[in-house]
């Protein structure tokens, strides 16, 4: 017969292999030869059983093994595995929201780690959030995903109340959680108004995207439509903006410019169709009220190209007379970050140990040759309020 230790450290060693369902098996055949209590007080055993059992999505197991063997959580171990299902390619809200609830959050430590990261290729120390702020942060989105915005809204300016320093920028989180639950509960005046704030923080597409939608639910179009061609044109992957891009065909329909309306839908279903996504009924409705070819999916490089070129046409940036920049510098790129159909983005290092960001699109003749050490010449877009100074104009040092 095994001992407790073997077994915990047979469970472990199965878990590190990747092997999550036959941890369970073993688990079940072996579980008999302990008492529940020596199972439930056992943190080991009871962190790698979670474990396997969210790799597994055996979601409701999770419960009926606590309620089972009468386990209290770890709160040392309840960061990791709330970062478990955090990592989860979809995550099950309901299953976080209730899993939240098996902690009490005063018992969680306050302490804040330090740890070493790489950026620009320098080591930098950088401090983690303890785990009551991650419960907070976690907490608080899984109320709010779950519809449950009263809570939502509590929560949040109760964790905005307990910290004097926040991580990741939870501060900014914690308030736009509170005012689109303030919008869910009927109130979109404030919200509108915070979110408003909020961006003079934090200029994140998805909350352009949401004022957007309050100025449109408002029926001020001009100033929705100003606010979504902002989040079209802001950082983040096209893909994810499947439901922006509807908000602008939507708004283009009320213009009543109905061939751009009629193009954004397109490119909303189209980007769908090539992640393999489901295509709402709501799109290919308002597809079929047009009288135009149907764009196949063959088409979609181009009409990304296309689409492109016009929401450009509304950033002043790239309208910006040249006179605005500062002289020609030369550098070499140091770093790429992507380099794809999208274009290609990373950083020239120049002037000794200077660094700026760059980014080309697949427009530009220089794309096909971007690489490390690829000597450049550039001007530098000076930064603005809400934007950081980046290189622009890139051309092969001659």
């Amino acid at each position: 017969m095994a001992s407790l230790f073997d077994f915990s450290q047979a469970i472990s060693k199965l878990n590190k292999e990747k092997k999550f369902a036959e941890t369970l098996k073993y688990f079940k055949d072996g579980k008999n030869e302990f008492t529940p209590e020596q199972i439930g007080l056992n943190k080991f055993i009871v962190y790698e059983m979670i474990s396997a059992l969210i790799e597994t999505n055996h979601y409701d197991v999770i419960f009926t093994f606590i309620e089972q063997y009468n386990v209290v959580l770890d709160p040392k171990n309840f960061s990791y595995l709330l970062k478990k299902f955090k990592d989860k390619p979809s995550v099950n809200w309901t299953v976080v929201n209730r899993f939240c609830d098996l902690v009490s959050v005063d018992s969680l430590d306050t302490e804040c780690r330090t740890i070493e990261v790489v950026r620009k290729g320098e080591k930098k120390p950088m401090e983690l959030a303890s785990s009551k702020e991650d419960w907070y942060a976690v907490k608080t989105k899984a109320l709010f995903e779950t519809q449950h915005y009263q809570e939502c809204f509590d929560l949040s300016k109760k964790a905005l109340e307990s910290f004097e320093k926040f991580h990741y920028s939870n501060e900014v989180w914690f308030a736009r959680r509170i005012a689109l639950s303030k919008k869910h509960l009927g109130n979109s005046a404030d919200a509108l108004n915070e979110l408003l704030l909020i961006l003079k923080r934090k200029k994140e597409w998805f909350i352009q995207n949401e004022v957007a939608q309050i100025y449109k639910e408002n029926g001020d179009y001009e100033k929705a439509f100003k606010f979504a061609i902002s989040a079209i044109n802001n950082f983040g992957d096209l893909e994810y903006k499947v439901g922006l891009l509807v908000l602008i065909a939507e708004l283009l329909a009320l213009k009543d410019e109905k061939e751009l309306s009629f193009k954004h839908y397109s490119l909303s279903k189209l980007l769908r169709l090539k992640e393999e996504w489901n295509v709402p009924n709501s799109v290919s409705s308002a597809l079929a009220q047009f009288s135009f070819e149907q764009i196949t999916i063959e088409k979609l490089p181009e009409l990304k190209r296309e689409l492109k070129n016009y929401w450009s046409s509304f950033n002043p940036q790239q309208n910006a007379p040249r006179q605005n920049t500062t002289q020609r510098q030369t550098g070499k790129i140091d770093r790429i970050l992507h380099n794809d159909e999208k274009g290609a983005d990373g950083f020239i290092k120049f002037d000794g140990n200077k660094s700026v960001y760059f980014r080309v699109n697949t427009t530009e003749e220089i794309i096909k040759k971007i690489a490390i050490g690829l000597e450049v010449e550039f001007k530098i877009l000076p930064a603005t309020e809400d934007k950081k100074e980046k290189a622009i104009q890139l051309k092969v040092k001659v």
